[in-house]
């Protein structure tokens, strides 16, 4: 049974693990916020028996949901906005990004101003806060899903502006586009994290563009980037890690103009690396290796969820537009997959994006901490599934 309550006293018991640097027996969340409280009455108790206590998940990639379509201003109501972020909550996720993929100009600024007209009038207890818009496209060499006649190939100043309206806090390009970095500056001046993404850059390209642009994430690894000769990221091509292995391991054989840009983002140990965990777009031995070599702080799940229809009809043009897998059952898919513990697959789905998002960052997303607004996932550990969602003040439990 689905539950929404707010609770501006409450306190979560018997859990079997706190995932967190505090060390406490039980949690206090008064006025939505995390303090640091012992034995005070009046509080809500919350027995959270086989339950682990995490971060709440930071979505960034969410296209669309049930009748909901970020791609599709003529259909994305109030309501429908509404009922997603009421299902985000019951699946774990605090905080997301609607995601706007390539389309024409007045299209993409009609979607952001109607967003944020919805933000000026959404109900905060809603469910999972809209941390930003994610434009993702527009400026790209590699289309896949994206309708290829309204990619814009001049990545300058003076394209960029008319998209900067408030709210845009993620884009999703292609850095060698940007043939003098004054368009990744503007935006990252603008506390506006840039990540790579729909790319077809070479290797020398790419290292060029990480380390002269200071580029530190990639949406959707694999995706939609140029990668390297005889080696294929689906589930049903031919995966011979021991091509990628061996570039990875001795520089004299990576071909600079030939390889691509994934190598480069690889090579680069520090670059964010998003991945859709989902079984589809990423062979799930790929998605271990993915994170074993980059470590659990440089490697991050997005879920690319999109609208049932939006994905039929990519499917009926034999395309993989998006994912139906949301973030909970891609961080469960880690742990079927053998790739990390539980706990590090929760941890995969909060703390690593939350570092690199200024507007994540900066209100504490990805850690339970004392004196911030409590954002936190109750995960069934017996079900293996989220028994709960925190959001401030409130609370979102699925039974």
């Amino acid at each position: 049974m689905l539950k929404r309550k707010k609770i501006p006293k409450l306190k979560l018991i018997n859990f079997n693990k706190l995932v967190s640097n505090l060390d406490y027996k039980e949690l206090y969340v008064l006025d939505g916020i995390v303090r640091d409280i012992k034995h005070e009455a009046g509080f809500f108790e919350l027995d959270c028996t086989d339950c682990i206590l995490a971060p709440g998940f930071v979505d960034v990639q969410v296209n669309g949901l049930g009748s909901c379509n970020f791609w599709d201003i003529s259909t994305l109501s109030y309501e429908a906005i509404d009922n997603l972020r009421l299902e985000l909550a019951f699946s774990g996720v605090v905080a997301f990004c609607p995601t706007i993929i390539t389309a024409s100009e007045d299209k993409i600024i009609k979607t952001i101003d109607h967003i944020n007209s919805y933000l000026k009038s959404a109900p905060n207890d809603a469910g999972a806060r809209i941390l930003g818009i994610h434009i993702e496209g527009i400026f790209i060499t590699k289309c896949g899903v994206h309708d290829p006649k309204y990619v814009k190939k001049e990545l300058t100043v003076k394209n960029i502006r008319p998209y900067m309206n408030e709210n845009v806090i993620l884009w999703t390009l292609a850095p060698e586009l940007d043939q003098t970095g004054e368009a990744i500056r503007f935006l990252q001046e603008r506390k506006i994290l840039v990540s790579i993404g729909h790319s077809s850059a070479s290797y020398r390209e790419g290292v060029l563009a990480i380390e002269k642009y200071n580029l530190e994430t990639v949406s959707h690894m694999f995706n939609a980037l140029r990668g390297i000769k005889d080696f294929s990221h689906r589930t049903e091509g031919r995966l011979d890690l021991n091509i990628l292995i061996s570039k990875l391991e001795d520089q004299s054989k990576i071909k600079p103009d030939e390889d691509g840009i994934m190598l480069a983002v690889l090579k680069n140990k520090n670059v964010l690396t998003m991945i859709i965990s989902d079984g589809l777009h990423v062979h799930k031995d790929l998605v271990g290796f993915l994170r074993n070599y980059k470590g659990k702080d440089n490697f991050a799940l997005v879920s690319d969820y999109v609208s049932q229809p939006s994905f039929n009809l990519a499917k009926s043009k034999n395309t993989l537009g998006g994912s139906q897998t949301t973030l909970d059952n891609c961080a469960l898919n880690l742990v079927s997959w053998g790739v990390c513990s539980l706990e590090d697959a929760l941890i995969s789905a909060s703390y690593p994006v939350s570092q690199r998002v200024p507007a994540a960052r900066e209100i504490g997303l990805g850690n339970i901490q004392t004196g911030k607004e409590a954002n936190i996932v109750i995960w069934d550990t017996k079900k293996n599934a989220v028994r709960g969602t925190i959001i401030g003040e409130n609370v979102f439990l699925k039974y």
